[in-house]
């Protein structure tokens, strides 16, 4: 949820064996909540982004489906997490791409679970939790990321992103949307404003924890 550019900069580390990533790991003699230990699996996913044309109409611009493995649940520098590396394969001949990261939760100073959280090109964004299984945050998008949807002369950007899990005939279903809006003047200088949703996709569980360890 987090994708699209500057992939260059995340840096290579080895991938863990199964078997003892899916091992959880103490802090302190402090056991990893199940929280954390149930974010850890596989998931698949397929992913298309919108942006628009010079009429200003919403176009397909993305397509691609990835693989994401999300082991070795952990406690550490104040956080409770899972280890994530998504690897990523695009239509149109887009080379392939690769995002590691972190996803888990922040500890309080009371020891319980704080607030929810993903950390990729070294950064760390929080979600909040607006229903039992319904996460949302809001980011500020730059040009140059906005440009790639079609956008020039941009005054401001903003994207809302909404993850909702489902449980679809046994299976869970990460759903996720980010609706974008964008201010930007047209080429006679005329202020404009468009909000539409900028991409649509889903992770679905593939396998968890408890099935790795059989």
């Amino acid at each position: 949820m987090k994708k699209l550019k500057n992939f260059k900069k995340n840096s290579c580390f080895p991938v863990l064996l199964f078997f003892f990533t899916s091992l959880p790991i103490l802090a302190g003699g402090q056991e990893v909540p199940k929280e954390v230990k149930a974010l850890a699996g596989t998931y698949s996913g397929s992913w298309t982004m919108y942006g628009i044309d010079a009429n200003c109409n919403i176009v397909e611009k993305m397509k691609w489906t990835d693989t994401m493995e999300a082991t070795n649940p952990v406690i550490k520098d104040g956080r409770a997490y899972v280890v994530t590396i998504d690897k990523m394969k695009f239509a149109n001949g887009i080379p392939p791409q690769e995002i590691k990261g972190t996803e888990g939760y922040f500890i309080n100073s009371d020891g319980n679970l704080g607030d929810y959280y993903f950390e990729n090109f070294g950064q760390v964004t929080k979600m909040v939790k607006l229903g039992e299984k319904t996460w949302v945050y809001s980011i500020p998008v730059y040009p140059d990321r906005l440009s790639f949807l079609g956008f020039s002369n941009v005054i401001s950007g903003r994207q809302i992103v909404v993850k909702e899990i489902t449980d679809e005939d046994g299976t869970e279903i990460h759903r996720i949307c980010i609706v974008t809006t964008v201010n930007w003047k047209d080429k006679d200088g005329k202020i404009n404003w468009k909000q539409f949703i900028s991409m649509l996709g889903h992770h679905k569980r593939m396998k968890n924890s408890d099935e790795r360890k059989q």
